[in-house]
């Protein structure tokens, strides 16, 4: 996985929101998990939600 930097502008509740979202442009026929997809496509919000677990 990349090294990113977390963007302290983002709240917890704002990159739980944004988690939700994604799952409509997930594309369950790939394979992939969600949580990857959205690991690969939106790491600063995975981050967030990463570190508030």
């Amino acid at each position: 996985m990349k090294n990113t930097a977390v963007k302290s502008d983002i709240s917890l509740q704002e990159a739980e929101e944004h988690y939700q979202l994604s799952s409509e442009n997930y594309n369950v026929d790939s394979g992939e998990s969600h949580l990857a997809y959205y690991r690969e496509k939106h790491p600063f919000y995975y981050q967030i939600l990463l570190n508030n677990v």
